[in-house]
């Protein structure tokens, strides 16, 4: 049976992926999705702790971006931006900017 050789962009995202989550099943749970060839993560009821778990398994730096308000609350995105087996990587956190500031601190 022949293969198909079209290239699946999403592939190898979604192999990196697998891969991460068996590898270090530990981590905090997030919601993923694949946008091309890149890999998003979101973490949910988290900080800067469980991002920073995500930092020290797959390198790369924590930066603040926008500031915004939810629910009532300002909140301050923060972005771990890496490359993780070929595949750029990026996870977000919203952080309460009162927690951000006393952090800061």
């Amino acid at each position: 049976m022949k293969q198909n050789s079209i290239p699946i962009p999403q592939l190898g995202a979604a192999t990196a992926l697998v891969q991460l989550l068996s590898e270090y099943p530990t981590l905090p749970r997030a919601t993923w999705y694949v946008d091309g060839v890149a890999l998003h993560g979101h973490l949910h009821d988290a900080g800067f702790e469980e991002l920073g778990m995500y930092a020290a398994r797959l390198g790369g730096s924590i930066r603040p971006q926008d500031e915004f308000e939810l629910r009532g609350e300002m909140v301050r995105s923060h972005y771990l931006r890496t490359t993780w087996r070929d595949v750029p990587v990026e996870i977000v956190v919203l952080v309460p900017v009162a927690a951000d500031a006393a952090v800061a601190a």
